[in-house]
């Protein structure tokens, strides 16, 4: 409670807590899901890359983008009013942003360039692949 909510501790606790808690994961994984989960600890290349994540990296990012406390509606307006389309894919299950946040989103960019995944969390390429892939040829065609 005491901890800067603007801080690399905060945002790295908050993280390693979420994923610890199966916050990052659906509640109701697919088949397809748990198969590609599996690789992920099985397969020699993926486990080598995927073990090779740094402290570095998140730090980076915190320090440059602050995203614990960004708010990109004014940015996220104006390059829809510029007539540039902007797409979305949130899962149901993810966490990190509440449906009323998604659904704000949604207004800004449009129903039609939003998918918001049941049995979805933060890997919407894995936990419901298909559909991801789905989204991006329409929206690409």
């Amino acid at each position: 409670e005491k901890m800067d909510k603007n801080s690399i501790e905060y945002s790295s606790y908050s993280f390693s807590h979420a994923m610890q808690n199966g916050f990052y994961f659906p509640k109701e994984p697919t088949t397809d899901a748990l198969n590609i989960y599996s690789t992920f600890k099985t397969d020699s290349l993926l486990v080598k890359y995927s073990s090779k994540m740094t402290y570095e990296a998140s730090r980076g990012f915190w320090q440059n983008e602050k995203y614990t406390t960004l708010d990109l509606n004014e940015n996220l307006k104006r390059v829809v009013k510029n007539g540039i389309p902007v797409f979305g894919l949130y899962g149901k299950d993810d966490g990190l942003f509440s449906e009323s946040q998604v659904r704000n989103i949604e207004n800004l960019i449009g129903e039609n360039n939003l998918e918001y995944l049941f049995n979805c969390s933060h890997n919407l390429f894995i936990d419901q692949q298909t559909k991801f892939i789905d989204a991006l040829k329409k929206w690409t065609e």
